[in-house]
């Protein structure tokens, strides 16, 4: 009787360890299905997705956890399943469609790629053409665009990101030539650091710079970023691996609706 008595106690106890195992798998799995883990470019990370990541945890209870990178390591990072969402500051291109057929952007706002100085500089604007010239080193002295007189440092992210291609693209006619001496930065956050304290010149996303009272964003041909008609545009999208569903499309729909909409309004981003 108390073999058998201990045997039936035994059988529990097994049975009662697979259960608890099992719903700590589920409990695993649902914790990471209901996260956001974001990873890509930098200039959407400090538009909206680092200052947004406490209210919608706040709003909906998902958490987000997110990389500073860049919009090349998104599809990757997709594909891998290291990450659910990722940033573009452009749309995918085929190359990276082919890594992943399913893969789907979601347009989340325009953005304009902002020119901003020191923001005691006596420099207000610039032309497209004083554009091309100070970023590719032919413009030096601070001097010849109106200020006291200084070397130009020229501080831009770098060739391969996002928004050094849209920037080239639009503003240089699409020849990559910069100053001999500018600093060249991993990501946004690296630009805003590095311009930082310096008489410097740069170029980031609108969202991400126009809430640093360190800096002044510059209008060109007479349209400041922001504004209807500045000329040196670019989109943001997040990407995901299938059509969102989740965590995934509760987050998409927070900025494509939702009080994450409100938020790019008010950063300066000009909502789809």
């Amino acid at each position: 009787m108390t073999t058998t008595t201990t045997h039936g106690m035994q059988r529990r106890m097994q049975a009662n360890v697979v259960a608890a195992g099992l719903c700590l798998l589920t409990a695993f799995a649902f914790g990471a299905e209901e996260s956001i883990q974001y990873d890509g470019s930098s200039q959407v990370y400090w538009a909206f997705v680092k200052e947004t990541a406490e209210a919608f945890t706040k709003e909906t209870g998902i958490k987000v956890e997110a990389k500073d990178r860049k919009t090349q390591d998104a599809v990757p990072a997709l594909v891998a399943g290291s990450c659910n969402v990722g940033g573009l500051a452009r749309k995918l291109t085929l190359a990276e469609k082919a890594q992943g057929g399913d893969l789907v952007e979601t347009l989340i706002a325009k953005d304009h790629i902002a020119i901003f100085v020191p923001a005691n500089s006596k420099v207000e604007q610039l032309t497209m053409e004083q554009v091309k010239k100070v970023f590719a080193g032919e413009i030096k002295d601070w001097q010849e665009l109106g200020d006291e007189p200084g070397a130009i440092q020229v501080v831009i992210p770098q060739t391969k990101t996002a928004c050094n291609v849209n920037f080239t693209k639009i503003a240089l006619g699409g020849t990559a030539t910069y100053a001999p001496n500018a600093i060249i930065t991993e990501t946004a956050g690296k630009v805003l650091e590095e311009a930082k304290g310096k008489r410097a010149i740069s170029f980031i996303s609108y969202g991400a710079v126009n809430t640093h009272a360190e800096f002044k964003v510059l209008k060109v041909d007479g349209k400041k970023a922001g504004e209807e008609g500045y000329a040196i545009a670019q989109s943001f999208y997040l990407a995901t691996k299938g059509v969102p569903t989740g965590a995934t499309k509760t987050y998409l729909k927070y900025f494509v609706s939702g009080a994450g909409k409100t938020f790019i309004v008010k950063a300066g981003l000009l909502a789809d």
